[in-house]
């Protein structure tokens, strides 16, 4: 495998060296380097045993302590494993394959959120099509209302004058009918009045015809017969 370029070793050897000499343990997030499958082993040194057979690049480990020759660290994995592996496999910044793959899985995100935008907006500009289509009908409709109703209130006008003018008519019929059966009433009592007329007269004429045979005789003087004088 090759090996970090001399500044970023010398950098990294000097720093794990200067807290290694201080004595203070601290404990940071490391990451594998750009290179495969790692080891870790149970001591600071290439005979110890291998705990982990590899871990691949981009793997965080938590950093405990530099060897005493500052060639080996004391990391442990996520899953607990403790041990050991050469510095020159760690770095302090996250490797460029796992920036790559965090942003690669971002894009992917955001092309996802992109797509579902796209989805939702063709799907808003079809409701809006359909809307307007909807709206253009409506209001296609709502004019051919007003106009059949403009129509309606024009035949009901003419409709109430026409009731108007036959409830007048009617009105005038029945009150024609009513002077027309107060004149019948009217000749009814008048022929009435006539017959009875009629009859009284005529019992007076047979009545004065009566008188006049029996009174009228004594009623005319009567010539004084000839005594002879004359």
């Amino acid at each position: 495998m090759r090996s970090l370029p001399k500044v970023k070793t010398v950098i990294l050897v000097s720093l794990f060296s200067a807290l290694f000499s201080t004595g203070v343990y601290s404990q940071e997030q490391q990451y594998i380097t750009d290179r495969i499958f790692v080891p870790i082993r149970s001591g600071a040194g290439g005979d110890y045993r291998i705990l982990n057979k590899g871990l691949p690049s981009g793997t965080a480990l938590t950093f405990y302590r530099l060897s005493e020759d500052g060639v080996w660290a004391e990391v442990e994995t996520t899953g607990g494993t403790r041990g050991w592996l050469r510095v020159q496999y760690l770095q302090a910044a996250m490797p460029t394959v796992v920036k790559l793959k965090a942003l690669q899985e971002q894009f992917d995100d955001l092309e996802q959120d992109r797509d579902k935008l796209l989805s939702t907006l063709n799907g808003l500009e079809a409701a809006t099509y359909s809307s307007n289509k909807e709206l253009a009908t409506l209001r296609t409709d709502l004019k051919k209302s007003a106009e059949e109703l403009e129509k309606l209130r024009e035949l009901n006008g003419t409709e109430l004058a026409l009731d108007t003018k036959n409830s007048a008519l009617l009105e005038n019929i029945e009150r024609q009918k009513t002077e027309i059966e107060v004149l019948k009433l009217e000749n009814f009592r008048l022929t009435d009045r006539i017959e009875n007329n009629q009859i009284i007269d005529g019992a007076l004429a047979v009545l004065v015809g009566v008188l006049l045979a029996v009174f009228g005789p004594r009623l005319i003087p009567q010539r004084r017969k000839n005594d002879g004088w004359r």
